[in-house]
């Protein structure tokens, strides 16, 4: 038997579906998808001597999802995700008017926008049975900026818009059983990326990837697993003079936690962004990651903490000249005490890749 009833607001979904699974026992999940509006564009700057400037971009909408319940659901999911930026406006040409002489400036690009930030929550309260919460954001990518417009004459290019930085996301995932059934809570963040620049204005940075509450816990035995995937936002690339974006780092300190005298594994995982790639500006430079838990366990009959933090790639440098960006850093502890039974404790720490040189006498960069 399936019962479902679903609620469709403008950009976003919620479902609440319960299911009739094997025997006797019920399944319920509620799931909760959110979306962004996307950013308007900019006007273009009309042409004329000198050409208007363009409009600057509106904002990526922001996300919200939350699927919470308590002695109804057995599994929720809540998945938000931020709206692109919009691009900056062209700035309008500049064309030669009734004066005596036969120039004219171009009229400068609008400012992309940043895209929107997502936040995300999913927690269950459930008396029997086995419990389990996804929590899912993604933040917006920024918007790219506006071209400079073309001169007249021994006129003035219009200047590139600069681009939009991308959406922050942060997640929640919490699962209560007070039961004797299993646990699974997991968490799943990834900063927006940067916008792109093609006309030689400065791309965006990355957008911040955190973590609310990431928690499971078994009243009783039930096996308990908590996951946190943690990946910050890379940054744009750019073309010509403009300067590449940053890919935002990420550093975890004990975010996940959970409870049960059976087994408990607790996965930490951390990314920073990649840098954006460049022509001839300024290197963006790669986020670097951290991932540490320490945890020292007096209830469970088994524990497992494991960590890995991977350091974002450089980025790419088009030009003949210089070098390219470096991989970010990358630093991964696992410190755990069991005074009620096993542990395990395993770490990982990935450096990320430097960046590639593209001609001439370019270096490539090294790895974090």
């Amino acid at each position: 038997m399936s019962l479902s009833k679903h609620f469709t607001p403008l950009c976003s979904t919620i479902a609440l579906t319960a299911v009739l699974a094997l025997g006797s026992s019920t399944a319920i999940a509620l799931t909760d998808t959110q979306t962004g509006a996307n950013g308007a564009n900019g006007a273009p700057g009309l042409n004329g001597d000198p050409g208007q400037n363009g409009g600057d971009a509106s904002a990526g909408g922001n996300a919200t999802a939350n699927a919470t319940t308590v002695n109804t659901d057995t599994t929720n999911n809540a998945t938000a995700t931020g709206g692109r930026g919009g691009t900056g406006g062209s700035g309008g040409a500049g064309v030669d008017g009734p004066d005596s002489d036969s120039n004219a400036d171009g009229g400068n690009g609008g400012a992309g926008a940043n895209g929107g930030d997502a936040d995300a929550t999913a927690d269950t309260t459930i008396s029997s049975g086995n419990g389990s919460a996804y929590a899912t954001a993604n933040g917006g990518t920024g918007g790219a900026g506006g071209a400079g417009g073309s001169a007249a004459g021994a006129g003035v290019t219009g200047i590139s818009g600069n681009s939009g930085d991308g959406g922050s996301a942060v997640a929640s995932s919490v699962v209560n059983n007070s039961g004797s059934g299993s646990v699974v809570s997991r968490a799943n963040v990834s900063g927006g990326t940067g916008g792109s620049n093609s006309y030689g204005g400065n791309a965006g940075n990355g957008g911040s990837a955190m973590l609310g509450t990431v928690s499971g816990t078994s009243a009783m035995s039930g096996a308990v697993t908590v996951t946190a995937n943690v990946t910050g936002g890379n940054g744009g690339s750019a073309n010509s003079t403009g300067n590449a974006g940053n890919g935002a780092g990420v550093s975890l300190t004990d975010a996940v936690t959970g409870s049960t005298s059976g087994s408990l594994t607790l996965t930490q995982n951390a990314a920073g962004g990649a840098a954006g790639s460049v022509y001839s500006g300024t290197n963006g430079t790669a986020g670097d990651a951290s991932s540490e838990v320490d945890r020292n366990e007096t209830d469970s009959s088994y524990v497992q903490v494991i960590t890995r933090a991977t350091g974002g790639a450089g980025g790419y440098r088009y030009d003949t000249s210089g070098s390219a960006s470096a991989g970010g850093d990358a630093d991964a502890s696992s410190i755990v005490t069991n005074s009620a039974g096993r542990a395990d404790a395993n770490a990982t720490a990935t450096g990320g890749s430097g960046g590639i040189g593209g001609n001439g006498t370019i270096t490539g960069a090294s790895g974090g």
